[in-house]
């Protein structure tokens, strides 16, 4: 289950005295910058006996020779390498199935329900236009430090309990480690008695069978779960290359307790970059102490802390109203499932008032935040008029309002095929950009923005805080110099937009402070 060590404190013996030896001091910072693990002041000079082991292998003469050889190799960690001969040195592949029954149960009867149910009610809002079928439910799980797979297959094995329809769903579950022999092992799918401390007869004899080498996990278990190579340090997240992104949950447990504390806090950075707004994150119990964890919605349950990201309302931000789960619909239903909102037949009329009668149908829909009802009222309307522009932003703001980025990007660029001069697609991309952490996106759209408005605020805004968060000091001033030459030219105590109350004058009090 680690990216280092199982049920032990860690490998190394302790050893009051510390070691002075520059080289050895080089190689434990080596290790931190490269894996993100803490080597203890108690536990070098073990390292060191260990790593002597591979200095004789090697026929090389000292500790610096070998440290010498590691830095010229160290681009990349590929299969075979010197670093994968290290990370042995240090990495306890000792797991096992179903580990820490509170988790567990807590994922069993809480989290996986919570999000099936989720993606279910969303794949009922997605339609084929083509033919008509709705689109496969999808449900995306990262056990990140998974060693040699049991977390990733205990994952696999409770959503086959909980999910009756599962062939019927596009489920990733994917599992990465740092150490290559462990995904090796991962992949074999072969356990001994040991991995089953804490696993039912039940479960044992449902998904696995004899093996001569111990037990082998059911073939169909096997094929949901995909094994690959990772290094929380080093590798940039989200990783699309790598299907790492847009996830609904990460496991990451018994990981961090070797980690330094600035590692993790770059490492939980990317997680909450990876997950889907509404995803969750479940660490080792206190691993998260003392870090930063603002970004996340911190949920306290009896049997763990869960970590979730915002699921935030995009465009409508500053109000104060939360994203609520759409209304539930049954697969085949075709109506608006308001009784308040018009149904139209087969004959109904295409001419300019019922098209406004639905278009304000669907502003108030996304008003009471009844999404699924927006992209039924959006989708007729782009039935009775194809080229419905505010139809497609509607849609784009129904679809980002539940997570799904990738239907909310295809509806604004089907506004802007459209309407290439129009601004407002390019708010909400900006935003989802933001919301992925593709900052370099979301500053390009923020700037077309201003380019066909010159006088938008909330661009200037955004842009501006952007550049200020990532420490370009002199471009955000240059915003923020911009941003004031609009604000002296509006009504002073006019509100900055319906959903924000702020006057002009508190916003230009605001942006005087941030250029001082």
């Amino acid at each position: 289950m680690n990216q280092m060590i199982g049920d032990r404190p860690i490998l190394f013996e302790p050893n009051p005295q510390r070691s002075d030896d520059l080289s050895l001091l080089q190689m434990v910072d080596l290790i931190a910058d490269t894996f993100g693990i803490h080597i203890q002041p108690q536990y070098q000079d073990t390292l060191k006996k260990n790593l002597l082991t591979r200095i004789r292998a090697l026929g090389l003469s000292s500790l610096n020779d070998y440290y010498q050889r590691l830095v010229a190799i160290n681009q990349l960690i590929p299969s075979g390498t010197e670093w994968q001969e290290l990370i042995s040195l240090f990495t306890v592949t000792e797991t096992y199935f179903f580990r820490d029954q509170g988790q567990i149960s807590l994922l069993k009867n809480q989290l996986l329900p919570e999000l099936i149910e989720r993606k279910r009610q969303l794949s009922l809002t997605h339609c084929n236009a083509a033919n008509g079928e709705f689109y496969r439910p999808t449900l995306r799980l990262w056990s990140a430090g998974c060693s040699t797979g049991e977390e990733a297959y205990s994952l696999a094995i409770l959503l086959k309990e909980l999910i009756f329809d599962y062939h019927a769903w596009d489920i990733l579950i994917l599992g990465t480690d740092i150490n290559q022999s462990a995904i090796a092992l991962a992949e074999q799918g072969i356990y001994s008695d040991w991995s089953f401390r804490t696993t039912t007869p039940e479960i044992k004899s449902r998904y696995f069978q004899s093996h001569k080498k111990g037990w082998e996990i059911d073939p169909a278990i096997r094929a949901m779960v995909t094994f690959q190579p990772g290094n929380l340090m080093q590798d940039s997240y989200p990783a699309y290359a790598g299907s790492i992104h847009d996830l609904d949950l990460i496991l990451c447990r018994n990981v961090f307790i070797y980690f330094e504390f600035n590692a993790i806090a770059q490492v939980i950075d990317k997680f909450y970059c990876s997950l889907t707004p509404g995803g969750f994150l479940l660490t080792g119990h206190t691993e998260l102490h003392g870090q930063k964890t603002e970004p996340f919605q911190v949920k306290n349950f009896l049997q763990s802390a869960v970590y979730q990201r915002h699921r935030p309302h995009l465009l409508q931000q500053g109000s104060g109203q939360r994203l609520t789960p759409a209304p539930k619909l049954e697969r085949g239903e075709t109506g608006i499932s308001n009784p308040s909102l018009p149904s139209l037949g087969t004959g109904f009329d295409v001419s300019i008032n019922t098209q406004q009668t639905l278009l304000d149908a669907a502003k108030r829909s996304l008003t009471q935040e009844a999404y699924a009802d927006v992209i039924q009222i959006a989708e007729q309307l782009i039935a009775l008029a194809p080229q419905h522009f505010q139809a497609y932003c509607l849609m784009a703001e129904a679809y980002a309002n539940f997570g799904d980025y990738s239907q909310a990007n295809q509806a604004c660029q089907q506004a802007l095929q459209i309407n290439p001069l129009a601004s407002e697609p390019y708010h909400l991309l900006a935003q989802i950009a933001e919301e992925q952490g593709d900052q370099i996106s979301a500053k390009l759209f923020l700037k077309r923005i201003i380019y066909l408005a010159p006088t938008s605020v909330t661009a200037h805004l955004e842009l501006g805080s952007i550049y200020e968060r990532e420490g370009n000091v002199k471009q955000a001033q240059k915003i923020w110099r911009s941003l004031l030459e609009i604000l002296q030219n509006l009504p002073q105590e006019q509100a900055i937009n319906s959903n924000n109350q702020q006057t002009t004058a508190e916003l230009k009090a605001h942006v005087l402070k941030h250029l001082n």
